[in-house]
């Protein structure tokens, strides 16, 4: 036994060995286990070990040094705690027996964090709640929350719905001023338009969904003997929401509309939406009306913009005029003047799969709901003659619009094609599959429209979903640029300043430029608009996709006609053609083997080769959370 000297002597030891290691910096990684890994900024991983990792939370900056251990692993020693980002979140609150606390919606998190009986807000076992960290487990390895909002039971759906929108920073409702503000314009309060042209004696219809009720688009289109004269009313939204107004502060912070199943979280509130601004029909309505000049092979020859009062003749659904152009002997007197919309537009497609760049038809799913916001279906929608009309007429528009502001300091949708760092092997891709283009420049429009024309050619490989994977991401710009996703020269969105403030902001540079006034955008938007105008989306998709499983979870056991979206090393992910779940098929399970070629994305057993766009036959094997296994039957 070492004597008290000894060990005064071995710990200065230790302590002169820890002084002398590299202190390091990293972000605490959990993996939902008692231990975890710390990761610097170079990417470097260093093992947590469970009593450390006690002491910190995901996503916790802190200081370490790294420990060699006898079996020649490493692991990292935790010293001091720099920051942490953890403060609100949501979680489902549980109760055992005597011991309460929260289980925070993160993957990474282990355990529950403890709240204090006083600090509950009464909630209920198995509540969402939003909580509070109020004591950090650093110096105790104890952690304590505070329950400061109730979400509802895990068990409800609509709880689920409100869990997305709290956790995305989604906001379900306006403030008193701001719905005052809005009920004022729908009084009279908003001036006549002395100086707006009167088009109230042109037809215009709106082609939506069914329930659709904004509606921020109408459309007439007449013969002109050499082509069409196309006429895009779109909804003035301008004229109501003013620049700086609390109305325009409360669009700004939401981006656009959040549609979910059985529930619309609107830019701006609902009186003007669905109502004073709406293209609703025998309502005369202020609107942007853009004037396009077809040529007979379905080029845009001239734009006109002016500012209008017009007046629709009709709310009409896609399905209702989808039959009538199917059967024309089932088309309304009254609404003749569809049978030119849509020979403008087919023409505007024709041209479209000629000089732009091909596109790929998917369907639509559709998550039907009840009132409880339990799943009744959910529906497949394919694109048809009603949905081509209203496709064409809105590119045709927005792509015309950009022309007309290309020179200016306006808003732009811009897409780079390929993403940078996949030329060098889309190139090898392209001398084996399509020799005679391997050689154009990718990041030139013409050169990328002739690649991608030759892939849409291809018989016996998918090379246009093949390349389609590796597109950049769009993005926005206040100056012009290609889109090389559509084919065309620049883009830009004005068709639906309802629902998006890109769009919104739009019609207010149009109105300048009319005016001859200066183009202004504030400095912030561009950025926002690309950081955070797809997360309505994104909370969109993923309320869907946990709605979609539970109805499928629902049906009895069955086989499904499936296709392939993607590959992956361990396994195919495929969509069902009915109703749009996506779930993995592990293809470890065949026990055969198999090679993985991540450029050309398939999987290549000594009896098949598995690619994308593939038809299978698959059985849901099991659903768990948000996630589907599936397979092969």
């Amino acid at each position: 036994m070492l004597d008290a000297k000894s060990l005064e002597l071995l710990q200065s030891l230790k302590t002169d060995i820890t002084a002398s290691k590299p202190v390091l910096q990293g972000l605490i990684k959990g993996t939902g286990k008692s231990f975890g890994f710390v990761t610097c900024p170079n990417g470097d991983e260093y093992f947590v070990p469970p009593d450390d990792m006690a002491k910190v939370l995901p996503g916790d900056e802190v200081t370490f040094t790294v420990t060699e251990l006898a079996d020649g692993k490493t692991r990292a020693e935790l010293e001091s705690l720099v920051a942490s980002s953890i403060d609100e979140f949501c979680g489902i609150y549980h109760v055992r027996g005597k011991a309460q606390g929260v289980e925070p919606f993160n993957s990474a998190f282990s355990g529950w964090l403890f709240v204090p009986p006083k600090q509950t807000l009464e909630a209920g076992n198995n509540e969402m709640v939003v909580a509070k960290l109020r004591r950090h487990p650093w110096e105790t390895g104890k952690a304590q929350a505070e329950i400061i909002r109730l979400l509802g039971s895990a068990d409800n759906n609509r709880s689920w719905y409100s869990l997305a929108i709290q956790e995305h920073r989604l906001e379900e409702t306006f403030s008193a001023p701001e719905l005052a503000e809005a009920e004022a314009l729908c009084q009279g309060q908003l001036a006549p338009q002395s100086d707006y042209v009167d088009l109230t004696d042109r037809p215009f219809v709106t082609i939506d969904s069914a329930s659709t009720q904004d509606m921020d688009d109408a459309l007439h289109a007449q013969s002109t003997g050499d082509g069409w004269l196309l006429s895009v009313a779109i909804a003035d939204a301008s004229l109501f929401v003013t620049p700086g107004s609390l109305l325009d502060l409360a669009a700004r912070r939401r981006l656009s509309t959040t549609y979910l199943p059985g529930l619309t979280l609107p830019m701006v509130p609902e009186v003007l939406a669905n109502g004073a601004m709406s293209l609703q029909p025998d309502c005369q309505r202020p609107a942007l009306v853009f004037e396009l000049s077809i040529a007979a092979d379905g080029a845009v020859t001239d734009l006109r913009v002016q500012t209008a009062h017009v007046r629709s003749r009709g709310k009409l659904s896609y399905a209702d005029v989808a039959l009538w152009l199917t059967d024309t002997n089932l088309l309304p007197a009254d609404y003749q003047q569809l049978l030119p919309l849509q020979q403008a537009t087919s023409a505007m497609a024709g041209w479209r799969r000629q000089h732009g760049n091909p596109m790929q038809d998917r369907p639509d799913y559709r998550v039907r709901v009840d009132n409880d916001f339990r799943v009744t279906a959910v529906d497949k929608e394919t694109r048809d003659v009603a949905r081509e009309i209203v496709e064409e007429s809105m590119i045709a528009t927005n792509a015309s619009v950009a022309n007309w502001l290309k020179a200016d300091s306006a808003l732009f949708m811009t897409h780079r094609g390929f993403k940078p760092d996949r030329e060098t092997e889309l190139k090898g891709l392209l001398r084996d599959t399509v020799a005679e283009v391997a050689n154009l420049n990718g990041h030139d429009l013409t050169d990328f429209r002739t690649i991608m024309a030759a892939a849409a050619g291809l018989a016996d490989f998918p090379l246009l979903t093949v390349l389609q994977k590796r597109f950049d991401r769009g993005a926005w710009s206040n100056s012009a640029a290609a889109h090389f996703g559509l084919g065309l020269e620049q883009y830009t969105t004005v068709t639906s300043p309802i629902r998006k403030y890109s769009d919104l902001t739009t019609h207010r540079l149009i109105k300048a430029k009319l005016l001859n006034q200066p183009l202004q955008i504030a400095e912030d938007l561009v950025s926002d608009l690309n950081e955070r105008g797809n997360i309505p989306r994104q909370v969109g998709n993923l309320i869907e996709n946990k709605l979609r499983l539970q109805w499928l979870a629902q049906q009895p056991d069955q086989v499904w006609h499936a296709t392939v979206v993607h590959v992956t090393a361990i396994g195919l992910i495929a969509q069902l053609d009915d109703n749009g779940a996506s779930g993995l098929i592990d293809m470890r399970r065949k026990k055969d083997d198999y090679s993985h070629d991540a450029l050309r994305m398939v999987l290549k057993f000594a009896d098949h080769t598995y690619q994308l766009g593939e038809a299978l036959q698959v059985k849901v094997a099991r659903i768990e959370d948000d996630k589907m296994m599936l397979a092969l039957v």
